[in-house]
């Protein structure tokens, strides 16, 4: 009987995880986008009218995204780094039906001084959208060093929703 329950047990957890874990980049909307070309489409984005991207974060999420509640305290972390480090913060909450570069939601935008691309796609990989799984810190601790990476992610599986 124990083995019947671990059986089904095991079955509904691959069911239910499988369901939440998605392609940041279905639709390939950033396969062999230069940093530029990305950079450059984000700001005619009408929510980015007149936002200055130097030293700069966005945290990009989307209504009814189910997936927003499990990267707000990688985000919180990601927030109180950009402080000490000097960046900017900029939250954008989009709409579920976007014709946009950004293919999911949450993912974020990091750009340097010269208004740069440093970063561009999820939080993280994985269920979590945690630190321990992400790309976010080594970026900054990175370009905290004076580096530059200009890292457009577009091949990660996660808990993440596509924009239409």
């Amino acid at each position: 009987m124990f083995f019947i329950w671990l059986a089904f047990t095991l079955a509904a957890a691959i069911y239910f995880i499988s369901g939440r874990l998605v392609t940041f980049d279905p639709e390939e909307k950033l396969t062999g986008k230069n940093s530029r070309l990305v950079i450059q489409q984000l700001k005619e984005m009408g929510e980015l009218e007149g936002v200055n991207l130097s030293d700069t974060i966005i945290h990009f999420t989307s209504n009814n995204c189910s997936c927003t509640q499990y990267s707000e305290d990688h985000k919180n972390d990601i927030n109180k780094q950009a402080g000490l480090d000097g960046f900017n913060v900029v939250n954008i909450n989009l709409p579920a039906h976007l014709e946009s570069i950004i293919p999911s939601t949450p993912s974020i935008l990091i750009v340097n001084k010269n208004e740069e691309l440093l970063y561009f796609g999820p939080y993280s990989i994985g269920l979590a959208c945690s630190a321990s799984n992400g790309y976010v810190e080594t970026v900054m601790q990175n370009y905290a060093k004076g580096y530059s990476s200009s890292l457009i992610m577009h091949d990660a599986t996660g808990c993440y929703c596509n924009l239409d």
